[in-house]
């Protein structure tokens, strides 16, 4: 009797290393999900955010267990009334989208505006979009704007876009062209192909800028790279119209910037 309760303490007390979130993350960014699910879900059950939220994933993205969107939201939801922005962002996902729910654009913007108010970056795109197109809330660009500020301002390469473009038309703002190519720069360096394609326009036109074939070719390249089908347009556009010396140059601009800025960096 003495050893077999001595037995039971090993196996309890090892269940307890199991369960550890360190040991269980790095099994999880290993791959061993046989290993993270049964650890995430004594951690989760116990109560800790972070376990929540990557069981929610873990049962969203059916790793190391059958998809359940159901069972995803409900440990992305617990983890959401934690106050983690992650979480809350993606149940905002599931009621944006009509995941295992009814599609509720209200109960989705009031999860947005949780993360956001975090300063959780995809949250506030989300929220400045739903506001510019009157989704689930009255039209409002001056909030829509301040939202895709707010994203732009932490780095967010479509907030950085879509401010670019609202300088750019004067939407809501005064037109201003250097406003326009201050964002579009920003989020081209970052690799947004739409604002790689907006520099190379602004360049083309000599909008805030002097006119530079060299520069709108290497640009419009840039966003040629990724498929853009504008950018695909437009580089076609410009090779023809630049004469062997000035495409050898423009060659040598675009392969600088391809080694700076043809990395995408997604938004945290």
């Amino acid at each position: 009797m003495k050893y077999w309760l001595s037995g039971i303490l090993i196996t309890i007390f090892s269940m307890q290393v199991l369960a550890d979130y360190d040991s269980a993350y790095n099994a999880y960014k290993n791959g061993n999900y046989a290993v993270a699910l049964p650890a995430f879900k004594q951690l989760a059950d116990e109560g800790n955010v972070k376990a929540q939220f990557y069981l929610g994933g873990m049962y969203r993205l059916g790793q190391g267990v059958e998809k359940n969107y159901a069972e995803a939201l409900k440990w992305y939801t617990k983890a959401a009334n934690s106050g983690e922005p992650k979480a809350q962002h993606n149940v905002a996902l599931f009621y944006h989208n009509g995941i295992a729910v009814e599609r509720d654009i209200p109960t989705a913007i009031s999860w947005y505006k949780k993360a956001a108010s975090q300063g959780y970056v995809d949250s506030q795109q989300n929220l400045a979009l739903l506001y510019y197109k009157g989704q689930g809330v009255d039209k409002d660009i001056q909030k829509a704007i301040d939202w895709w500020r707010r994203a732009a301002e932490l780095g967010g390469e479509r907030a950085r876009h879509n401010l670019g473009l609202m300088y750019y038309k004067g939407t809501g703002v005064e037109q201003d062209y250097d406003q326009a190519m201050h964002w579009f720069r920003l989020a081209a360096e970052q690799g947004f192909a739409e604002s790689q394609n907006s520099v190379g326009v602004m360049y083309y036109e000599g909008q805030s800028v002097p006119k530079d074939l060299i520069e709108a070719y290497a640009w419009f390249r840039l966003a040629s790279d990724q498929d853009h089908e504008t950018g695909n347009l437009n580089f076609g556009i410009i090779t023809s119209r630049l004469d062997p010396a000035e495409l050898e140059k423009a060659g040598e601009k675009y392969l600088d910037y391809k080694s700076r800025y043809s990395s995408r960096k997604k938004d945290e």
